[in-house]
């Protein structure tokens, strides 16, 4: 897409007949900072085509995988692993099949693939979450053109890092019985995640005390998308949407999931005023305020040990479980 469509983007109400989301599920959104909803058709398909794509990635080697995607400040870019949990590529442009490839090996058709299915699922993701803040801003007797500026260059996939946006689109494969991620929240404005096996939990606010936190299972699989509100969402709304506070627990089966944050633009600063509030913040400053109480996806090194430690004992267990088995047959 060219600069002018871009333009045309943000200031057209995206296609489709609004509302997409009901009063009671915009309510739920505000109060809880989830929503579950029905994944549209074609996301659906490209996220399958995404999961078919990134699987033939994740069986090459770590070292060819971190050689692709060299991984950049910290999570926010390239290739990542963590031992035995889980491992995940983080899109924030195309590296090998944008203005200047780099790459020309055999590989080079695999990663051309892995890249356009992520990029049209950046595509797709981004115009359902603008829908859906489309329902928030008309809920909230807004103009939908507070986006304007807010939403410009987000929406597709940048051709090189020189377009490098704060918005990401994340592929994950965790390790079966081990993977999982701390509970936290996003930092952006909303963010999809589609798993094809359970293991995402989202926290019931209403539900739960600080003593008694009581997590449920958010329903994600191969037709159902998590929708979270992000923590500059919360701050635009001056606390009135809350974030979604959620975690990954352990699937016995493993898990591959695809998450689409979608974040402000740096190209403008950002008019609090044109949300209720006060003051002209840099896109910057508000990005480094955000990120203050940012909680890395990798869990704590305490957790880390004893999951390893756990793990290890029940597999010995189960193979000292199966030799006895063997001798009593």
């Amino acid at each position: 897409m060219g600069a002018e469509e871009d333009d045309d983007f943000a200031r057209s109400p995206p296609p489709g007949s609004p509302p997409l989301l009901s009063e009671e599920q915009l309510l739920h959104l505000a109060r809880q900072g989830w929503l579950s909803l029905p994944l549209p058709q074609n996301l659906l398909k490209t996220v399958a085509n995404l999961f078919k794509s990134s699987a033939r990635f994740f069986e090459l080697t770590n070292r060819e995988k971190a050689v692709l995607y060299p991984s950049k400040s910290g999570t926010e870019f390239g290739f990542y692993t963590v031992p035995n949990e889980k491992e995940y590529i983080t899109f924030r442009c195309r590296i090998h099949t944008g203005y200047q490839p780099r790459l020309s090996s055999p590989q080079l058709p695999l990663v051309q693939n892995l890249e356009d299915y992520a990029a049209k699922a950046w595509q797709e993701g981004a115009l359902l979450l603008w829908r859906i803040l489309c329902d928030i801003t008309r809920w909230s007797g807004l103009d939908l053109s507070i986006w304007n500026d807010i939403l410009d260059g987000t929406q597709t996939m940048p051709d090189s890092e020189k377009q490098l946006p704060y918005t990401l689109l994340r592929v994950f494969r965790y390790s079966p019985a081990t993977g999982f991620a701390e509970k936290h929240t996003d930092l952006g404005l909303l963010t999809i995640c589609i798993g094809d096996r359970g293991g995402l939990e989202v926290l019931d606010r209403l539900k739960s005390t600080d003593d008694r936190p009581v997590w449920i299972d958010s329903r994600t699989g191969p037709h159902t998308a998590t929708i979270l509100v992000g923590q500059t969402l919360k701050a635009l709304s001056n606390g009135m949407l809350s974030p979604g506070i959620h975690r990954v627990v352990e699937n016995p089966s493993g898990r591959n999931s695809v998450v689409f944050a979608l974040r402000h633009s740096p190209k403008h600063a950002v008019d609090f005023s044109l949300f209720g509030g006060h003051g002209l913040v840099s896109a910057k400053d508000l990005w480094k305020f955000i990120q203050v109480g940012k909680v890395n996806i990798n869990s704590i090194k305490e957790r880390r040990d004893a999951q390893r430690a756990r793990h290890e004992a029940e597999r010995l267990a189960a193979g000292d479980h199966q030799g006895w088995d063997v001798c009593r047959g």
